[in-house]
């Protein structure tokens, strides 16, 4: 086996911990190199992983070398990379936001954060599938060839990369994109972008692909007027005049 690979899966494992993405013995993460896929061995306590707690197997799923069998969910990794020949790395975690997401069944497609359209596209939301069975990988079909990450339902998520650190750190956006739709569904509701937001973010960064559909759009243009302690002050002057302008015409009836 290749050392600096063991290190680099095991390094990532540690992070996803230190991170808060897993508890214990959750999770796995994988790389893809020549001689096969690098994954956290099955019962791999993430905090205090180790090169050890790396085994290497072929893309059919054989132990190659390992002190322990891979994970049992490799059957996710191993399908993951067969569909999508772009991706070297995968990291699959139970972040608590991004799972609560997952948990209430719903997908997080909304056109909302610039760098997350940008460098994950919508995410989503595969029906629920039986850990560690063949469920899981039928469950993806649907999404496999555009998204860069899928929510598991009532499970977790998937994260897939150009390399496992791409991976680990598209895991930590989305769990701090999940976070703040949470805060901001408490202040009043979510106002996602509009397709001509959208559309011109893509053409300003041509050096990220579209991916996948996002879910309806702002049907409006979001207000470009000054704003005042969440208080629109062009919308709230428009309102008082269409009020004196009603008030006018009924006056105007009675005459």
């Amino acid at each position: 086996m290749n050392i600096k690979h063991q290190e680099t899966v095991s390094d990532v494992a540690r992070k996803c911990a230190q991170f808060g993405f897993v508890a214990s013995y959750d999770g796995n993460v994988s790389l893809r190199a020549e001689e096969g896929i690098y994954i956290t061995a099955t019962r791999t306590l993430k905090a205090h992983a180790t090169p050890d707690d790396v085994c290497l197997i072929s893309l059919d799923g054989k132990l190659l070398e390992g002190k322990r069998p891979a994970s049992t969910e490799s059957l996710m990794h191993l399908y993951l990379y067969q569909a999508r020949p772009d991706v070297k790395g995968i990291v699959h975690t139970h972040p608590p936001a991004t799972t609560a997401f997952a948990v209430a069944r719903k997908a997080l497609d909304l056109a909302v954060f610039p760098e997350v359209i940008l460098d994950i596209g919508p995410v989503p939301l595969a029906d629920y599938a039986t850990p560690s069975t063949d469920e899981v990988p039928r469950s993806l079909a649907p999404f496999v060839q555009w998204a860069n990450a899928i929510l598991l339902a009532n499970h977790g998520v998937v994260v897939l990369g150009g390399d496992v650190y791409e991976a680990l750190y598209r895991t930590e956006k989305l769990e701090h994109a999940a976070k703040t739709l949470i805060y901001a569904q408490t202040l009043g509701g979510i106002v996602p972008l509009t397709k001509h937001e959208v559309d011109y973010l893509y053409e300003t960064h041509k050096e990220f692909e579209r991916r996948g559909m996002f879910a309806d759009f702002q049907e409006k243009e979001t207000c470009k007027c000054e704003t005042e302690k969440l208080v629109c002050k062009t919308c709230d002057e428009k309102s008082d005049l269409d009020f004196i302008k009603q008030t006018a015409e009924k006056i105007l009836k009675r005459l």
